[in-house]
């Protein structure tokens, strides 16, 4: 009974550190985070009896139901990468992309070909695309390299962070995944920007961009196929076009829960067209709820990065808050017919455990680098009770 008071003592004090650190996490983000994990486990279940009846699964709700579990394993994951600080962050950062990078070279030669495309791992009933994992971790090795380039201007950070983009950039276009490709340059964009590079070098890379876009478009006949459907006679795919109608037959208040009729002739319902899903059954008003959940993830993730002290910090929030509002912003323009079609997921919200962890892995990291710590920000802003 002497032995146990002593370690009853030590989980007591564990659990009141645990606690103590809880309050310092930024409040309104994770209401967002907790808005976006359940609006994806309703829209899973609006998408799912159509999804399940489509490849002949009994169990009307199979998608719903590994989605919610999804969500649990994601809001495991995002607390364990809040738990950590800068310094352990940028070492469990630094692992798992020297990880999932070369699983991405083994999915690349060794994974099941999937839509034309190799970028998943079977490992028995469980499936993983490393490139989801690599995406969250890269942006934040790419912060430190930028950071210590700006603590240190000889340091050759931004050639490292280049050099990095190139090898992730060339393993993705093996696969092909021409769409994280993209969204990473997209991402690493304003990085290199916000950490001081030179106007002639912005300009220089915007040409390099198109160059390789022109380069991407003569060699991958299955882009061309689709920015030729998008720029040609103006009409889209056959999944756009449904995406559409659905859009568009949900008007204001939508059909109502499980009353969608179009979702049940998109093949991709619950993962890349679950925007058009939602706005089928949910109407406008649900989807712009969706759109303003993003944009609220964006003012407020930016708006606290940018009060940040430490270089890497801002420039790795910055850019992990980029990531989930760019991919976001793609999966949306493609499902309105603003893109060229592209199969990007929607974080939190389109089903698949591989993107559901990425997602939160960005996510807690985030909150990782914007809690509530002394001499993290410039000025301390409202306090909380």
């Amino acid at each position: 009974m002497s032995a146990a008071l002593p370690l009853a003592g030590r989980w007591a004090e564990r659990f009141g550190a645990v606690l103590e650190r809880a309050r310092t996490y930024d409040r309104p983000l994770i209401f967002i985070g907790v808005a976006l994990i359940a609006a994806g486990i309703l829209f899973s279940m609006a998408a799912s009896p159509a999804a399940t009846a489509r490849i002949r699964i009994e169990e009307a709700f199979y998608f719903a139901a590994r989605q919610a579990a999804y969500a649990g394993v994601g809001i495991v994951v995002a607390l364990a990468a809040a738990a950590l600080d800068p310094r352990q962050l940028r070492r469990t950062a630094t692992i798992i992309a020297a990880i999932a990078l070369p699983l991405c070279v083994i999915a690349s030669v060794f994974g099941p070909e999937v839509k034309g495309a190799h970028r998943w791992l079977d490992f028995g009933p469980i499936s993983l695309q490393p490139s989801e994992i690599l995406k969250p971790a890269i942006v934040v090795v790419w912060a430190w390299m930028l950071g210590e380039s700006m603590r240190a201007p000889r340091f050759p950070g931004r050639a490292v962070a280049l050099v990095l983009y190139a090898l992730c950039a060339g393993v993705l276009l093996s696969q092909p995944d021409i769409g994280q490709t993209a969204l990473l340059a997209i991402v690493l964009g304003p990085m290199l920007i916000l950490s001081g590079l030179a106007l002639r070098w912005v300009f220089g890379g915007v040409a390099f961009a198109a160059v390789a876009a022109v380069g991407l478009y003569q060699l991958f006949p299955h882009a061309r196929e689709r920015i030729d459907a998008f720029l040609g006679d103006g009409e889209p795919g056959y999944q756009v076009g449904r995406a559409l109608d659905a859009i568009a037959a949900g008007g204001v208040f939508g059909r109502g829960p499980g009353e969608g009729i179009i979702k049940r002739s998109l093949p991709d319902a619950h993962a890349d067209f679950v925007f058009a899903v939602a706005a089928e059954e949910f109407g406008l008003i649900a989807s712009l709820g969706l759109i303003a959940l993003f944009g609220a993830l964006a003012f407020r993730g930016l708006s606290r990065a940018s009060r940040l002290n430490e270089p890497f910090e801002q420039l790795a929030a910055a850019g992990l808050v980029t990531l989930l509002i760019a991919q976001a912003s793609i999966h949306i323009a493609v499902n309105l017919s603003l893109l060229p079609a592209k199969g990007m997921t929607l974080p939190f919200i389109s089903f698949g455990g591989s993107s559901m962890i990425g997602s939160a892995l960005a996510f807690g990291f985030c909150l990782s680098l914007l809690r509530d710590r002394p001499g993290a920000y410039v000025y301390a802003g409202r306090r909380r009770d």
